[in-house]
């Protein structure tokens, strides 16, 4: 979906997300970043500057809802819940990137959130 290269002093890493979040803690350590990734802001360019190559167009619509608050490990929330979609779901959520239906990342995760729950309460209801 996307990769986020990281630049902090002298160190660089690239993380593909998604990612699971102690392996993403173990590559932000080895760049000698010890923030925790939910508190990393991706605009936070002062001291570690973040830069997010989309693979797809997914990725691409996923980083136009990026807004001045949103951290990697949210980025990375995103993209773990859009890669755990059934692929009907997955091309609801694409077919809606594309239409412009999502306003930022906490509303597209919202939507993954609904999809989810969707079918959770059908297999409840077996």
């Amino acid at each position: 979906m996307i990769t986020a290269s990281i630049k902090f002093l002298d160190s660089r890493a690239n993380i593909d997300l998604p990612c699971k979040n102690g392996a993403m803690m173990d590559i932000l350590g080895s760049a000698g970043i010890l923030i925790n990734a939910n508190a990393l802001l991706l605009n936070n360019a002062r001291t570690v500057k973040i830069k997010l190559i989309p693979e797809d167009d997914i990725g691409k619509n996923i980083i136009s809802l990026i807004n001045p608050t949103d951290t990697l490990g949210r980025l990375n929330k995103v993209c773990n819940a859009l890669n755990s979609l059934d692929v009907r779901d997955y091309d609801i959520i694409q077919k809606g990137l594309e239409d412009n239906k999502y306003r930022s990342l906490g509303n597209l995760l919202e939507a993954t959130d609904r999809l989810k729950g969707k079918h959770r309460s059908k297999e409840n209801s077996r």
